[in-house]
């Protein structure tokens, strides 16, 4: 044991580190289901389609999101526009695809293998070449390998504990230059609200169904806290059912001299 450590800080250390191990094994179950237009689907499923089959599907899954968050592509691709964009949680890759055909270069990012896989399949089956791909092994300590100008996470980082979230974004902070564009979607305290505040736990399951370990809720202070001072929260909005569904966090990487 570290002697400048006291016992109370490495017992913490330690819980937090047990807790991302399983927070991790329990997303990776999890997310093997995947959001796939007005249902899930499983990635299995998915993997197990022909090529035209496969492509049929995410066509129509394109479509209905269109119409669901049109605005989000309408907005954030000019956003993103010519910037190299480091994205967690890849999922099917929808939102990746459709951004990368303005952004220079769109790195896809997810815990789960077979994710992975499947938008490397979608992005060869659609002619998508300015793409990369990275399996994330372990949320805290990732080698993300580039520098980017560029971070988008699509309702992912409420799905771990605050205390992860902020230890994951400290991560990546290293791998973003000054000025990069950070977009984020998060489950706002207006939903936990109208849920009950629940714990963290049962809001999960509220949100996103059986077998989702965590979702918290965040508000502009709390993605300030998570953020830190070397990021200007430049707009928050909120939007989906009741205005409280979802609510979208845009922030700027700032310079020494800015502020």
């Amino acid at each position: 044991m570290n002697p400048s450590v006291s016992p109370r800080n490495q017992n913490e250390r330690v819980a937090l580190v047990e807790t991302n191990k399983s927070i991790v094994r329990k997303n990776r179950v999890k997310w093997k289901t995947l959001p796939a237009g007005a249902g899930r689907k499983q990635v299995d499923t998915l993997l197990s389609l022909g090529d035209n089959e496969l492509l049929d599907f995410y066509n129509d899954s394109i479509r209905y999101w269109e119409k669901e968050r049109g605005w989000e592509y309408d907005k954030y691709a000019s956003q993103f526009s010519a910037r190299s964009i480091l994205e967690i949680g890849s999922g099917l890759g929808y939102d990746g695809i459709t951004y990368s055909k303005s952004a220079e270069c769109w790195t896809f990012c997810d815990i789960i293998p077979e994710n992975i896989q499947l938008v490397r399949r979608i992005a060869r089956l659609m002619d998508v070449s300015n793409v990369k791909y990275q399996t994330i092994e372990d949320f805290i300590h990732h080698d993300y390998g580039d520098q980017y100008n560029g971070f988008y996470a699509h309702g992912v980082l409420h799905h771990v504990p605050f205390e992860i979230a902020k230890k994951e974004v400290s991560n990546i902070d290293r791998y973003l230059t000054r000025g990069a564009k950070v977009v984020l979607l998060m489950y706002p305290y207006e939903r936990w609200v109208l849920c009950g505040k629940p714990s963290f736990e049962e809001f999960g399951t509220m949100t996103d169904g059986e077998g989702t370990p965590w979702a918290e809720y965040y508000d502009d202070q709390k993605i300030k806290a998570l953020f830190g001072d070397s990021y200007k929260l430049e707009s928050s909005i909120n939007w989906g059912h009741q205005n409280a569904e979802f609510v979208n966090f845009e922030l700027i990487k700032l310079g020494k001299s800015d502020g």
